[in-house]
């Protein structure tokens, strides 16, 4: 009933009395920097194949979207938005989950 729609929220309030957050080290800033270059270049690559495709234009442009959502989405992790805590203290980078819904 009503009780299961609000747990979730019940957690987050739980999750949010953490003293100590763990963050994201070096390493996974590196790891952050070379994904969003890898998915910027992609999503490049896939729209010049959109301009030039004929019937798979459709795929090309979803591949687009959904490369270039991923790139903006991962600079906001770099940029340090986009996040919550989990219940064990660490970051949840839940922007990163959005694009998943664009095609």
């Amino acid at each position: 009933g009503s009780d299961e729609a609000r747990m979730p929220f019940q957690e987050l309030a739980a999750v949010a009395s953490c003293t100590l957050i763990e963050e994201v080290g070096s390493t996974g800033v590196g790891a952050l920097t070379l994904a969003m270059i890898i998915l910027g270049v992609s999503s490049v690559v896939f729209f010049t194949k959109a301009v030039k495709a004929g019937e798979a234009k459709k795929f090309y442009m979803c591949a687009v979207y959904v490369n270039a959502f991923a790139a903006i989405f991962t600079y906001s992790a770099l940029a340090g938005q986009g996040w919550t805590t989990d219940r064990y203290c660490r970051q949840l980078f839940y922007s990163r989950y959005i694009d998943g819904l664009i095609c």
